[in-house]
């Protein structure tokens, strides 16, 4: 069998009404990697099949695609994938689209921190990494490494002798021992530094994600648009693409709906940047950065229409939801239907890691321009006490309208700092801010059984040095534990529910006998309060699901 991009497996189907996938890009791990990749059935084949399962549901064909994250290996990724359809096949099979697909999409990420297990494997994989990131080094570092130890060592022995044979004074020892130390410490600091960077895999992954994570995602969507594309209704190529052309065929289309977990948002925002149209008229506009004659498409290519996005830890940066010239994801983001976010203040992978190594490459003068999206915080406003559950609901049920200003205010970076003021910082005055289009889950304070799941849920306003401090040394996945914790019961409903149900869908799941969606919302935010979750809701999705103004969001103007 010939070389292919990607690889794609059918899940196995354990009485499951919907069909689910796992796609796989063949990019290796390094470029020197010439690992044999051998597949149980040509990809073309698969996706075929694929194409002629949402044929046959077209109007009601949806797709479901989750992106797992930086520091994945196949098995935890494809364990997810399975989970994620399993979880919804139990617990929304009825609710779901008929026309229903789960596609797991693996991008090559390198797992660097070890499983739990056999602790001599996991020795025996460490020190195998660190041999081949030792070599690999560039050899005027390696040079500049080996000078620093020798300047040491040297210093050392020669000191020591002098210090025995008492050939000089101590006061003369102390002195020529500290610049020795201070010149191979300088040295070697430099050379660690930059080693660590290597070790961690971060840059590395970054790397995988945007040229080899995006770019085979895309081609994988494109391929499936041109199979459904060549099997729509006539053998006649040309008369199909006119025929997914014409506006009355858009309820059509299939609905691209996406989960996007640490970098794997960053695959997710960036392969709909790419597919976009570039050349839609509604979506050019003009060169203000402010132009509020955009109104961009959801339509992706022939056959496809943006749908939900769901962001869990994202690893993109807090920048993603500034309306401002230094936004990238900003086209892609508004495109979407609905977009919700889980963020937690307690991820020290966010906190501490991404944030130091995106230190070295985000283009910011300040601190706050490196916070990461999946650390951003949601806060009670004009409250000495925080609200649990949605903030922006009365007790009647009734979404209190915060616009612009008001609603940023709700939302922060850190302690002190309002995310708009971050917006006032990028000095780009809009009546209508990115931010607003999102639907914010702050999990900080999340609990199950009294117990913390992706922090301690100490219940303060904002945590301190030594809480993050703490965290470190807990043992709590605060990245993952959205997900991966067993426990995690309500805040997986919440995450499956939304990607595969949208909000007003999975609002009826709660209390299916209650017809007053307002009184659903109501109990949604109480549940919400008891879980120690605060959820600042779009007032956009208020107006479209709850109140139903119209069937969907103005995009104008954002």
């Amino acid at each position: 069998m010939g070389h292919h991009l990607l690889t794609i497996e059918q899940f196995a189907d354990e009485g499951i009404r919907f069909p689910g996938y796992i796609v796989s890009s063949t990019a290796p791990i390094n470029v020197e990697d010439k690992e044999e990749i051998t597949v149980a059935r040509d990809p073309n084949e698969v996706l075929k099949e694929i194409a002629d399962y949402l044929k046959q549901h077209e109007g009601n064909a949806e797709i479901l695609i989750a992106i797992h994250g930086y520091n994945s290996s196949p098995s935890g990724s494809r364990w997810w994938y399975e989970e994620t359809r399993k979880y919804i096949g139990r617990n929304f099979d009825a609710q779901v689209s008929p026309g229903f697909v789960v596609i797991g999409y693996r991008w090559p990420s390198e797992q660097v921190l070890p499983n739990t297990g056999s602790w001599i494997k996991n020795v025996q994989k460490l020190t195998k990494f660190l041999r081949i990131a030792f070599r690999a080094l560039p050899k005027p570092l390696a040079l500049a490494g080996i000078f620093g130890m020798s300047i040491w060592a040297i210093g050392a022995v020669l000191n020591t002798a002098i210090a025995i044979f008492k050939v000089i004074n101590d006061l003369t020892i102390l002195i020529a021992s500290s610049v020795v130390l201070t010149i191979s410490l300088l040295i070697l600091v430099v050379i660690l530094t930059v080693f660590v960077l290597r070790v961690s895999g971060y840059f590395r992954d970054t790397y995988r994600a945007a040229n080899y994570g995006v770019a085979d995602l895309v081609e994988f969507i494109r391929q499936l648009d041109k199979q459904i594309v060549s099997q729509s209704p006539t053998d006649n190529l040309r008369q199909n693409y006119e025929f997914w052309e014409q506006e009355e065929n858009n309820d059509r289309r299939i609905r691209l709906h996406f989960i996007g977990h640490s970098m794997g948002a960053y695959v997710v925002t960036n392969t709909v940047k790419i597919l976009s149209d570039v050349f839609d008229r509604r979506s050019i506009g003009n060169l203000e950065v402010t132009d509020k004659e955009k109104c961009p498409s959801s339509n992706i290519g022939n056959v496809f229409r943006l749908g939900r996005l769901v962001l869990v830890a994202p690893d993109i940066s807090s920048e993603s939801i500034i309306s401002g010239r230094g936004n990238p994801l900003r086209s892609s983001l508004r495109r979407f239907d609905e977009a919700y976010l889980f963020s937690n203040e307690g991820d020290m992978v966010l906190k501490i890691a991404s944030t130091a190594a995106n230190y070295f490459s985000f283009p910011a003068n300040t601190r706050d321009g490196g916070y990461r999206l999946g650390n951003v915080l949601v806060k009670s406003p004009n409250a000495t006490v925080e609200k649990m559950g949605i903030v922006n609901l009365d007790d009647q049920g009734i979404l209190i309208p915060f616009k612009s200003e008001e609603f940023l205010n709700c939302l922060y970076l850190h302690e002190g700092v309002p995310l708009s003021a971050r917006q006032k910082e990028v000095g780009v005055e809009n009546e209508r801010f990115i931010a607003e289009l999102f639907t914010y889950f702050d999990c900080t304070d999340y609990k199950e059984n009294g117990k913390g799941i992706v922090s301690k849920a100490l219940g303060k306003s904002f945590l301190s040095f030594w809480d993050y401090v703490t965290l470190i040394f807990s043992g709590i996945d605060g990245h993952g534990g959205f997900l991966y914790n067993s426990d995690a019961h309500f805040c997986r409903q919440i995450i499956y529910g939304l990607s595969s149900l949208g909000f007003e869908k999975f609002l009826a799941t709660i209390d299916p006998n209650q017809g007053d969606r307002r009184y659903l919302l109501k109990l949604f935010s109480q549940h919400c309060q008891a879980k120690g979750i605060q959820v600042l809701l779009a007032n956009e999705r208020y107006d479209v699901s709850i109140l139903k103004f119209w069937e969907k969001g103005n995009r104008q103007g954002y």
